[in-house]
């Protein structure tokens, strides 16, 4: 890393340092389902607490964990994590760090009566808040929010375990196509130097781990479903028990040969689950999905991938645009 961009993670250290309380537990937050670059984030700064402030810091959520990798990555993680729920007045009151989120998303649930100290974040926000943050780094260009993480760690001296290592690395590397997709300069640098740290073994097992069953038949209605117009490919899901395959679904369908966008969406628990993907530079994935969703949902992501849902029986913007017309 640049001796300049060094000396600005230090300044950002030393920024979070001066709002972290002493001799108090923190919650570190990602959002509510969270995906292999929040919980790989969550763990960095975990450690990041223990090693540099000394401060005892649990890892809590409030949604599923799903997705094949997505749970084996939670296996091989060597700190404890929580649900919200299963906390002591679920974690009302506590000092929290958010990370891969902000506390004005609505893919996020904060306890009640939560402290935000801090917000990691590497997705672009339309922010609508007059909250104040006491300390913020969101930085939309940045391919990862573990990288941001790994940032700090480094300006702190915390060499990451090789177990860290291998989590950081592989959530790279999964939030940026394997470094395909919306990647900086620094997320290159902090995954080659991650890589030659971790266990790679842990990576191996993250990436190829056991598909349950029912994984098969959502793909084959997803496959069967899908449709084609142009250069766009979608496909819809009757109903999911897990929002995670949406996206996997989205994934696999942007590659099929001639494609530059694809979509799927599916039924799950009174929502309308959506993920876009696109190949295309300048895409706007995620300002398309706000428009799209509105008030009625959350959406958020990037330039070329974005996710969401819909509050069923809620009116998009692209519905109220029609019914003016």
């Amino acid at each position: 890393m640049a001796e300049t961009s060094l000396t600005q993670a230090e300044a950002r250290l030393e920024e979070l340092a001066a709002v972290l309380p002493r001799g108090h537990r923190v919650l570190i937050i990602p959002h509510d389902f969270p995906d292999p670059d929040a919980l790989a984030a969550a763990s960095a700064l975990h450690v990041l607490l223990d090693k540099k402030f000394g401060l005892h810091s649990q890892i809590a959520f409030s949604g599923e964990v799903s997705r094949a990798e997505n749970k084996e990555l939670l296996r091989r993680l060597c700190c404890r994590w929580h649900r919200l729920s299963d906390l002591k007045n679920n974690g009302a009151g506590m000092n929290c760090i958010l990370v891969d989120t902000a506390p004005w998303s609505r893919n996020v649930t904060l306890p009640k009566g939560a402290r935000v100290l801090a917000v990691i974040d590497h997705h672009e926000h339309k922010r609508a808040t007059g909250r104040v943050i006491p300390f913020a780094d969101i930085r939309a260009g940045a391919g990862a929010t573990t990288t941001l993480a790994f940032e700090y760690l480094k300006a702190a001296g915390v060499e990451p375990p090789r177990w860290l290592a291998a989590i950081m690395a592989y959530a790279i590397v999964s939030e940026t196509l394997d470094l395909s997709r919306e990647t900086a300069a620094d997320d290159l640098r902090a995954y080659i130097e991650l890589v030659a740290h971790a266990d790679l073994r842990v990576v191996g097992k993250i990436r190829h781990a056991p598909l349950m069953r029912n994984y098969y038949a959502r793909l084959q209605e997803a496959l069967a479903e899908a449709r084609t117009l142009g250069s766009a490919v979608w496909s819809h899901l009757s109903h999911v028990e897990q929002p995670e395959i949406v996206a996997e679904v989205a994934d696999l369908l942007l590659r099929m040969e001639g494609m530059r966008w694809s979509f799927c969406t599916a039924n799950m628990s009174g929502r309308i689950f959506v993920s876009i993907r696109s190949n295309k530079s300048g895409a706007r994935c995620s300002r398309m999905l706000r428009a799209a969703i509105g008030r009625h949902g959350a959406a958020g992501g990037h330039d070329q991938m974005a996710a969401g849902y819909l509050e069923v029986g809620a009116a998009t913007g692209f519905e109220r645009e029609e019914k003016r017309m």
